[in-house]
């Protein structure tokens, strides 16, 4: 039992992550929102490996992957394939990468919140690979959580330092297993959402249904970095003069926002085009909409899914992304679009066939999770109730009952 815990009020979760995109912190901003339900206020923390990283690992880890999927994306395919291990087993080139990321992040090991946690949740392979190794060797105390969101679970995200990994579905449970991790260990609880997606009323979707009927709304997005050939896109759509409200999601991507809004004076009256930057109310943008138009990254791909939103997908990112395409298009959720000059087309071939778009939106709605992040938030409570002195049991159920 930990005694620094005696005494101790309130329960403390760290999140870590990485701010490599906006899904990896999204998915944990979900996790913290379901949690609040039981726990009330001020007992999480955010720690961000590339905060606590130095200069050259930063331009290393996020800028040159950034340049990587831009220039190259097929070396970064390849090595995404050849990375992936079929079992976790220690390697010459493994323990070489897991000295540098050890090294590079050790103020993050060393921050004093993340060894006062009750409970530490990973949403991001780095800090997954980092803490599980920590944890193996007794540097971490608190139980460490790592939630996968990706479909896949490729093998950077498993480690029997993990005390529970959370995954996309059964399938990856299996594969989870099957590389190594023991199946207590393991758990299917779909990937984290925003949890107002789960709590839609009714009434609100039913109302936009019928609002969708007179202009249909395309909500296209590119993830926290605007990728995905977005202005081809939005270009395409407006050359084509579509009988549509387009709402276009730029994250952070200023430059994109700029040239995206220049589009706006050749548009014809026929098409609505409302650009914005990021935005954290995507819940409401996507009960809107008729239809997503994006890369498949997983935290997007699941919030669509989780109110039943069909999906025309531009090119993947090689690896994660490509496992994403391939089980959203296998289910019907979703279809490929190849070439984004054509996006005007595809759009139209599936708003004009009210059948085809009701098919896709009940694929869509057939494989949706919207209570993945209460599931996760309840397994959460479990391992602190399992990891606390006995003592503070009544005082941590008190705080969840009320």
């Amino acid at each position: 039992m930990r005694s620094d815990l005696r005494g101790r009020k309130n329960c403390s979760v760290v999140f870590a992550s990485a701010s490599i995109g906006c899904g990896h912190t999204r998915a944990a901003v979900a996790i913290q929102d379901a949690l609040a339900d039981h726990l009330g206020p001020n007992f999480a923390t955010f720690l961000d490996a590339m905060e606590d990283s130095p200069t050259w690992f930063k331009h290393i880890y996020r800028g040159g992957y950034m340049a990587a999927i831009r220039f190259f994306p097929r070396v970064v395919g390849r090595l995404y394939a050849r990375s992936d291990s079929t079992s976790i087993r220690s390697t010459r080139a493994s323990r070489f990468a897991g000295r540098i990321e050890d090294q590079a992040l050790l103020r993050l090991c060393n921050r004093p919140e993340l060894h006062s946690a009750d409970i530490v949740v990973s949403t991001h392979f780095l800090t997954s690979g980092v803490l599980a190794r920590m944890r193996q060797r007794g540097e971490l105390q608190a139980p460490l959580v790592t939630v996968v969101t990706d479909e896949h679970p490729h093998s950077t995200w498993l480690h029997r330092g993990s005390d529970l990994t959370c995954v996309a579905s059964e399938s990856a449970r299996m594969t989870a297993i099957a590389a190594g991790l023991s199946p207590d260990a393991v758990c299917a609880t779909g990937i984290p959402v925003d949890p107002r997606l789960g709590r839609l009323p009714q009434t609100i979707l039913r109302d936009a249904l019928e609002n969708r009927q007179q202009k249909p709304t395309i909500l296209i997005c590119g993830g926290g970095h605007g990728l995905g050939a977005l202005f081809q896109v939005v270009q395409s759509v407006i050359a084509a003069s579509l009988h549509a409200t387009v709402i276009v999601v730029c994250g952070k991507n200023e430059s994109l926002r700029r040239e995206i809004e220049s589009l706006s004076r050749a548009k014809s009256d026929c098409t609505d085009l409302r650009v914005i930057g990021y935005s954290n109310q995507m819940h409401t943008l996507m009960s809107s909409a008729d239809l997503l138009v994006g890369k498949p990254g997983g935290l997007t791909t699941t919030e669509a899914r989780a109110i039943g939103l069909p999906m025309l997908l531009l090119q993947p990112i090689p690896g994660q992304e490509e496992h994403n395409a391939e089980m959203l298009v296998r289910c019907g959720a979703a279809v490929r679009l190849r070439n984004p000059k054509t996006a005007a087309m595809e759009i139209n071939a599936i708003l004009a066939d009210p059948q085809i778009l009701w098919r896709m939106r009940a694929a869509s709605a057939a494989a949706g999770q919207p209570h993945a992040a209460t599931d996760i938030a309840t397994r959460i409570l479990g391992k602190v109730r399992q990891a606390i002195p006995s003592h503070r049991h009544a005082r941590l159920d008190q705080r969840i009952m009320h």
